[in-house]
C-alpha cells in the first residue's frame, strides 16, 4: 500500500468492489504505515470481485497485490482479503459493542459470537500497540478470532483491547499466562470481558 494511505483511504477504494465491513492500515509503533492492510468484505462475491479489480491495480505509484486472508480459509462468508505483504485477520464479533467510539471506525458486525468466557478484555497495553501486534501476542495461548485495540477520536491508542479466541478453554488458557505478563514495560490485565 502506498505510505500515507489510512484505513479510510483503503475502505473507499475498496467500496467500488462491494459493502466493505472494515479496513485496516497496519501501524508500526511510530504510528506509520506498513504497507499492508486488510479488508473484511461482506461476501465471498465482493472479495472475488475486489481481488480481480485491485489485484495489480497501481495506486499512488504503488502496484497493489490483493489476495485471500490465507490464515482464515475455514470462515466462507465474509471473507477477507490481504492487501500486500503477510496474511492477516480480523472477522467480526459481537453486536453489542459499539466499534465506532472504541475503535475509531464505522464497523457492521454481521455474526453473533457472544458465547461467554471467549472474549477478554486486556489493559494498560503500551500505547503503540496495535491491532495485529496484541493479535500475535495472544496467538500462543490459542486460536484467535479476532483483537481489537481501543482507538481514541484522535486515532491514537487507548491503552486497552479485546481479544476473542475460538474457544473457552484458548481463553481461559490467555488469562493464566498473560494476567500480569510485562510487555513492553507495561504489566499486563487480562480478565473476561464483560
Amino acid at each position: 500500500l502506498p505510505y500515507r494511505v489510512r484505513w479510510q483511504d483503503l475502505k473507499d477504494l475498496f467500496r467500488r468492489a462491494g459493502t466493505v465491513l472494515r479496513a485496516d492500515v497496519s501501524l508500526g509503533p511510530d504510528n506509520r504505515s506498513r504497507g499492508y492492510g486488510t479488508v473484511l468484505l461482506a461476501s465471498a462475491e465482493d472479495a472475488g470481485r475486489a481481488i480481480d479489480m485491485f489485484n495489480g491495480y497501481s495506486w499512488q505509484t504503488r502496484i497493489l497485490e490483493v489476495r485471500p486472508d490465507s490464515s482464515h480459509q475455514t470462515l466462507t462468508t465474509p471473507r477477507e482479503i490481504s492487501s500486500s505483504h503477510p496474511p492477516t485477520t480480523s472477522p467480526p464479533i459481537s453486536d453489542d459493542l459499539d466499534y465506532t467510539s472504541l475503535y475509531g471506525h464505522e464497523y457492521a458486525p454481521t455474526a453473533n459470537s457472544n458465547l461467554p468466557c471467549r472474549n477478554l478484555f486486556v489493559g494498560n497495553l503500551p500505547f503503540h500497540c496495535q491491532w495485529q501486534d496484541l493479535k500475535d501476542l495472544f496467538r500462543q495461548a490459542g486460536t484467535i478470532i479476532r483483537a481489537d485495540v481501543a482507538l481514541g477520536s484522535d486515532g491514537r491508542s487507548r491503552g486497552f483491547g479485546t481479544v476473542v479466541f475460538a474457544s473457552e478453554h484458548d481463553a481461559d488458557r490467555a488469562v493464566r499466562i498473560f494476567n500480569g505478563y510485562e510487555y513492553n514495560g507495561r504489566v499486563l490485565k487480562v480478565h473476561y470481558d464483560k
